[in-house]
């Protein structure tokens, strides 16, 4: 059985509008799927047999199917407030974290790490997803220089990723550091990038976007 990462995502949509930090949002996501798939076993930071320093973000089990999770949560620095209900208002105060070159990075070793999670239970594996989301609107674009370092990992709306990613040959060491390794996909996957929500419409960090990679 498959879970409906669509369906998923616009329950959490009515839930959620925004979320104080990755673990808020993982947190959220395993309730939603939990809810939806009442029989599910759902796991968070799961350590697998196969790799004892992996912890898989979100496992759910369904009739003893693997289908593994991983999510990014990455924020530009600002300050928000939602009602949580028609007495309680909650104040999000999201911290600035930048480096959109390591974020692209991890987002695609995610998908990379599912492939290999694929292998190695290939008789338990239904599918698998990694889930981006973020209030900076630049990841869904272009760099801005054809010498970028991050180049080949951008996740600009609409660029499909396959085969070798690596860093430009004048990345900096510290740039790199502990991520020094290309990522290598098996498999196709095209980055479309679709709204989430519309915290504050005035400013360019009110809005959320959010990108699904499906892996089978």
């Amino acid at each position: 059985m498959s879970i409906n990462m669509t369906e998923i995502i616009e329950k959490l949509q009515g839930k959620r509008q925004i979320f104080c930090s990755e673990a808020d949002f993982q947190l959220e996501m395993a309730l939603v799927i939990k809810e939806m798939y009442p029989d599910a076993k759902v796991r968070l930071e799961y350590v697998p047999t196969f790799d004892d320093k992996m912890r898989i973000d979100i496992l759910v089990f369904i009739s003893n199917e693997w289908i593994p999770i991983e999510l990014k949560y990455k924020t530009k620095n600002s300050k928000k407030e939602e009602m949580i209900d028609k007495i309680t208002q909650e104040v999000f105060n999201l911290k600035n974290q930048g480096a959109k070159d390591i974020g692209c990075y991890l987002y695609l070793k995610d998908i990379m790490r599912i492939e290999s999670i694929k292998e190695q239970e290939k008789n338990n594996f239904k599918e698998g997803y990694a889930v981006f989301l973020t209030n900076d609107k630049t990841y869904l674009k272009s760099p801005q220089n054809n010498d970028c370092v991050y180049k080949e990992f951008s996740l600009q709306h609409g660029i499909t990723k396959h085969g070798e990613l690596k860093w430009a040959e004048h990345t900096g060491a510290g740039t790199k550091k502990g991520i020094e390794d290309p990522i290598i996909l098996k498999g196709s996957y095209k980055m479309e990038w679709k709204e989430f929500s519309k915290v504050n419409e005035e400013r360019s960090d009110g809005t959320f976007y959010y990108l699904v990679t499906k892996i089978i």
